[in-house]
């Protein structure tokens, strides 16, 4: 198996070279130009997913290779961008669905939700319109103000509830989504403060 890592940054840093290591690990597994095309998409997408949440942050991007098999992850601890912490506090006071709207904001606002103090994210997270933590959520989340939260969220389990639910609005959100489209599978593990995600893909 073959691995590189590169530290990136919310200002930048690192995300010219993290795209240049994902395409050299591409190229090296004999990709077309279609899948490293994808593999890109994966790469910006993957790193995405905490920007727009994160106030100053430092992230491990790692990304490992075996034959066609790939995983994309990262890792850091996460401080809530003051908007969106005020945003998602709001939300919690109202008990109302947020209006970002599309599953990738959908999937940062549910990171950013397990990051509030205390049982705030619990509070936002019975509300949220797509059901995102409910519906993709095969562990439980430890919501007490003392202990450290646990949470794991899958695509491949939300994408079931969805086809279940016959929910057109999460549907159509699913089928215009790049992340949910080009990965086979989506994973996020949050320990407050520390968030790792995880996206896998198989190129045939």
């Amino acid at each position: 198996m073959n691995k590189n890592s590169v530290i990136i940054d919310n200002t930048g840093n690192g995300f010219a070279e993290a795209l240049e290591i994902s395409n050299k690990m591409g190229v090296e597994a004999g990709l077309d130009k279609k899948e490293l095309l994808r593999l890109r998409l994966l790469t910006e997408e993957t790193i995405g997913l905490l920007r727009g949440i994160a106030g100053d942050i430092k992230a491990e991007y790692t990304i490992a290779q075996y034959g066609k098999e790939f995983t994309l992850s990262l890792n850091g601890d996460v401080v809530l961008d003051k908007t969106m912490h005020d945003q998602l506090i709001d939300a919690s006071t109202r008990g109302e669905n947020s209006a970002v709207k599309g599953f990738t904001g959908k999937l940062k606002e549910m990171i950013g939700t397990m990051l509030l103090p205390g049982t705030l994210g619990h509070t936002v997270v019975s509300g949220l319109s797509m059901g995102l933590t409910n519906m993709g959520s095969p562990a439980s989340i430890d919501t007490s103000a003392t202990a450290a939260k646990e949470y794991l969220w899958s695509l491949e389990k939300y994408e079931e509830a969805v086809k279940e639910s016959n929910n057109p609005s999460a549907t159509d959100m699913l089928e215009k989504s790049i992340i949910a489209n080009v990965a086979d599978e989506v994973q996020v593990n949050i320990v407050n403060p520390h968030v790792e995600i995880k996206v896998f893909k198989i190129f045939s």
